[in-house]
C-alpha cells in the first residue's frame, strides 16, 4: 500500500493505471448489464470493447514510449489471453519512437568511453539509422577506417523502465485479484519472464556474449553471419559492432535486384532457426525483418541480440514428440505433446480436446500439410478461436520461442510460396540421426519409431487375419476389380514396409550389443538400423501416385477399345 502511494504521485503511473483502470471499469459495467441484453449483442458490445481498448493502448504506448511499447508487442502474442480484436492491433505495433537529440547521444557516448569521440572515431553520423524504446543505433568510422555500429542506450531509460516495471507489478496485482484471467494463467510466471528478458536488455554487455555465442554456434554453418563486437570500445551502456550493408530479409523487390534466391533463402532461415532450437537450444527472440538482413552475396545476417531464449533438453525432446505426432496426423499423440510442455491448462478433458485437434488435422491433405491453408483467412480464424476457446495456456518461458516461430515462417512463406517444411525438415533429421552426436532430439526419435514399430505389429496382425479369413472363405464378399488390386497392392506395400522395418529393427539391436566389443561396427549398424526403421515409420503408399500416372494411359486404352 506503501508503494502504491507512493507511486501515484508519479504522473507516468497515473496515466497507464487509470487507463487501466477505465478498462476494468468496462468490463465490470458490462457484466453487471449483460443480463439484460440477448447474446449477440453482448458478444458486439465486448468486441467494440476489446477494439477501442487495444487501440487507446496503442496510441498511449507511442506517446510514453518506454516499456509500454514493449508490452504491447509482448502480450500481442499471448492469443490464450486476449481475444482476436486486441492481438490484431497490437500486434502492428512497431518498437520505433522519436530519436534522442544528437548532443546528448553523443555526450553519453563520452561519459562511458575512455575518451572523446575524436579519440576513437574519424566520423560519427549525428542522425540514427535506427531508433527503438530503449536505444538507438548510429552509424560511425573508427581511426582504422572500419564502418561501425555504434548502439547507445537512451539516458534515463533504466528509471523509466523501473517505475513502469513497478506499474506493472501493480497491474498484475489488481489483475490477479480482479479478474477471471489469474485463474488460469500464472500471470505472476507472465511478469517474471517480460522483466527478465527487459532486464537483460539494459545490458549492451550481456547481449555482446549473445553475440559471440550465437556466431560460435554458427561457425561453418553457410549462409548465415553475424557482426563482430568491437568489446574493448563496449560497456554496459553502448555497444560497437560491425556495419552490416544489407536490405531487410522481407524486401522483395530489392532482393530480386540483387537476385537472391529467395527459395534457396526460406531455406537457410527456417534451418537456421531448426539448428537453434533442436541443436543448440539458444535462440534469436527477435526475428522482425529488420534484425534480419540479407548482404550482396545472399547470406543473412542476424543483428540485435538483446532478446534471446533457451530451449531446454526436456522441451527439445517433447517438441520433436509433437513435430512427429503432426507429421503422423495422430491427434491423441498431439495431446500428450501439448501436456508435456505445458501448453494445457488443469482439469483439461483430453478425450474432448481430441476430438478437436482432429478437427483441425482435416485442414491438411491426405499424404501431406496443405500450408496454404495456413494463409487462409478462414482457417486462421478458426485456429485462433480455438486456441482462445479451447483450454490452452502458452506456458511460462515458451512466449517469445513461440512468437519466433510464428515470425519466421511468415517470413518464410513471403519468401517462397510453396515453402514446404517436411521437404526441408526431412534431409535435417536424417542427417541427425547419421550423426555419432547423441541428442535429446535423436532419443526421441528412435523411442517415437519403437512405439510406432509396436503400434504397426499387432494393426497388421489384424490385417493378415482378415485376409486369411478371405482366402480360406470364412468371409465372403464380392468387391470391384479396381478395389480388389488396390488391396493386394496395399498389402505388398504393407508387407514390405513391416519386413524392412524388422531389418532395420534387427540392425539396431545386433548393433547394440556388440558396440562395446567393435564401438564403430556396432555404431554404423545402430544408426543404419534407425535410419532404415524410420523411413519405413514415414513411408507412405505410393499407389495413389501411380494410379494417377496410369490414369492416361488407361484412358486412351479403353477409347481404342470402343473404336473397334
Amino acid at each position: 500500500m506503501r508503494e502504491m502511494t507512493r507511486l501515484l504521485f508519479n504522473k507516468r503511473f497515473r496515466k497507464v493505471f487509470f487507463m487501466f483502470l477505465g478498462f476494468f471499469v468496462q468490463f465490470w459495467w458490462l457484466g453487471k448489464i449483460k443480463k439484460f441484453i440477448n447474446k449477440e449483442k453482448v458478444d458486439s458490445k465486448y468486441r467494440a470493447i476489446y477494439s477501442f481498448q487495444a487501440s487507446k493502448f496503442t496510441t498511449v504506448a507511442v506517446e510514453m514510449g518506454g516499456l509500454i511499447i514493449k508490452l504491447g508487442q509482448f502480450i500481442s502474442s499471448r492469443v490464450d489471453i486476449l481475444p482476436k480484436e486486441y492481438t490484431d492491433i497490437l500486434s502492428e505495433l512497431q518498437d520505433s519512437v522519436a530519436p534522442v537529440n544528437s548532443e546528448i547521444i553523443l555526450k553519453r557516448i563520452e561519459e562511458e568511453g575512455s575518451g572523446t569521440i575524436e579519440d576513437v572515431f574519424t566520423a560519427i553520423n549525428p542522425e540514427p539509422v535506427a531508433a527503438a524504446s530503449l536505444g538507438q543505433v548510429h552509424k560511425a568510422i573508427l581511426k582504422n577506417g572500419e564502418n561501425v555500429a555504434v548502439k547507445v542506450m537512451r539516458p534515463g531509460i533504466e528509471e523509466t523502465v523501473s517505475l513502469d516495471l513497478a506499474t506493472l507489478k501493480v497491474l498484475i496485482a489488481f489483475a490477479r485479484r480482479g479478474t477471471k484471467i489469474g485463474k488460469f494463467v500464472d500471470l505472476r510466471e507472465v511478469y517474471q519472464e517480460f522483466e527478465e528478458v527487459i532486464i537483460e536488455e539494459l545490458d549492451y554487455i550481456k547481449e555482446a556474449k549473445n553475440i559471440e555465442k550465437f556466431r560460435e554456434n554458427f561457425l561453418g554453418f553457410p549462409g548465415v553471419s553475424v557482426p563482430n563486437v568491437y568489446g574493448e570500445l563496449s560497456t554496459s551502456k553502448i555497444l560497437v559492432m560491425e556495419y552490416i550493408e544489407g536490405v531487410k530479409i522481407n524486401e522483395v523487390d530489392k532482393l530480386e535486384e540483387l537476385r537472391v534466391n529467395k527459395k534457396k533463402l526460406a531455406s537457410i532461415l527456417f534451418l537456421s532457426y531448426l539448428k537453434q532450437i533442436m541443436e543448440d537450444g539458444f535462440f534469436h527472440a527477435d526475428p522482425h525483418p529488420g534484425n534480419l538482413l540479407v548482404k550482396k552475396d545472399g547470406t543473412i545476417a542476424y543483428i540485435d541480440f538483446g532478446m534471446v531464449g533457451y530451449v531446454s533438453d526436456p522441451m527439445k525432446e517433447s517438441m520433436f514428440k509433437l513435430a512427429l505426432a503432426i507429421y503422423l496426423k495422430d491427434a491423441g499423440g498431439i495431446v500428450e505433446a501439448f501436456d508435456d510442455l505445458g501448453f494445457l491448462r488443469k482439469k483439461v478433458d483430453k478425450s474432448l480436446l481430441t476430438k478437436n485437434v482432429k478437427v483441425i488435422l482435416a485442414n491438411f491433405l491426405d499424404g501431406g500439410f496443405n500450408f496454404n491453408n495456413l494463409n487462409k483467412d478462414g482457417f486462421l480464424e478458426e485456429l485462433r478461436e480455438f486456441l482462445y476457446q479451447q483450454p490452452f495456456q502458452i506456458p511460462s518461458r515458451t512466449t517469445f520461442l513461440g512468437k519466433a516461430i510464428v515470425t519466421v515462417f511468415s517470413i518464410c512463406k513471403g519468401l517462397d510460396d510453396n515453402f514446404d517444411i517436411i521437404s526441408i525438415t526431412k534431409p535435417y533429421v536424417e542427417e541427425m540421426m547419421k550423426s555419432d552426436e547423441v541428442s535429446a532430439g535423436k532419443e526421441t526419435v528412435l523411442e517415437q519409431v519403437k512405439n510406432i514399430f509396436l503400434k504397426v505389429i499387432p494393426a497388421s496382425r489384424k490385417i493378415f487375419t482378415v485376409i486369411d479369413q478371405l482366402e480360406s472363405g470364412e468371409i465372403r464378399i464380392k468387391p470391384s476389380k479396381a478395389f480388389e488390386n488396390n488391396i493386394i497392392e496395399h498389402q505388398a506395400f504393407q508387407n514390405r514396409k513391416i519386413i524392412l522395418a524388422l531389418f532395420g529393427t534387427g540392425l539396431l539391436i545386433a548393433g547394440a550389443q556388440i558396440i562395446y566389443e567393435s564401438h564403430q561396427i556396432g555404431m554404423t549398424m545402430m544408426v543404419s538400423g534407425a535410419i532404415i526403421t524410420l523411413l519405413q515409420a514415414l513411408r507412405k503408399s505410393s499407389t495413389k501416385g501411380r494410379r494417377y500416372r496410369r490414369h492416361p494411359f488407361l484412358k486412351e486404352k479403353n477409347e481404342k477399345g470402343r473404336s473397334k
